[in-house]
């Protein structure tokens, strides 16, 4: 699996069998996403979800497939449950072996109900950098083997959020930015591991 970060909180997944992308945002932000293809598109916030036509096209399916609210879906072969939180939706992603989850909102503490459902053996969690002590709470409940922090303050981008270097801190953690992550499920660290990727245009 390869993953690469475009800012904000939009990524691009490419698995063995096909390409996820979430939360492309709109270019009056400050960053403009270009090329970006995937088969299927998922959306925190349905507000956003007229944003879809950002995707150019789909890789490997006729049509884009678009998720921007709670439910169970199954697209080839990727499994995506999405959970209400708050005012937004968290997704939980099952894709070539690993389970990924997208916090949607961290303005609301997560109800035990939530945590059931998005807690069981998450490898990799996509965390909004918003609330920093709130965001440890919810790394200590799910206990993900990499974090992967988002919507963070980058520069060009028109908004306002907060800093990475704040939210390293916060939660005790150091890391060197990088490209893209190529991951697997064999290639998990042992202990929890803080992934900063940098942004893509």
């Amino acid at each position: 699996m390869e993953i690469k970060y475009f800012g904000h909180s939009c990524f691009r997944i490419k698995g063995k069998e096909i390409v996820l992308a979430i939360n492309p945002f709109d270019p009056s932000l400050g960053i403009k996403i270009s090329g970006l293809m995937s088969d299927i598109v998922l959306f925190t916030d349905k507000k956003d979800s007229g944003l879809s036509t950002l995707v150019v096209k789909p890789v490997t399916r006729e049509n884009l497939f678009v998720i921007d609210s709670p439910g169970e879906y199954e697209v080839g072969g990727v499994f995506i449950l999405g959970v209400s939180t708050g005012k937004k939706t968290t997704y939980v992603v099952s894709m070539d072996d690993l389970r990924l989850v997208f916090l949607g909102d961290l303005k609301e503490k997560l109800s035990d109900k939530q945590i059931e459902d998005i807690i069981d053996g998450t490898d990799i969690l996509f965390l909004p950098t918003g609330d920093s002590k709130q965001a440890l709470e919810i790394i200590n409940q799910i206990e993900p083997s990499i974090i992967i922090p988002m919507a963070y303050k980058l520069p060009g981008l028109k908004t306002e959020l907060p800093l990475l270097e704040d939210f390293l801190k916060e939660i005790g953690q150091e890391a060197t930015a990088i490209e893209k992550l190529i991951i697997s499920k064999d290639k998990l660290p042992l202990e929890k591991e803080v992934v900063v990727l940098n942004a893509r245009s």
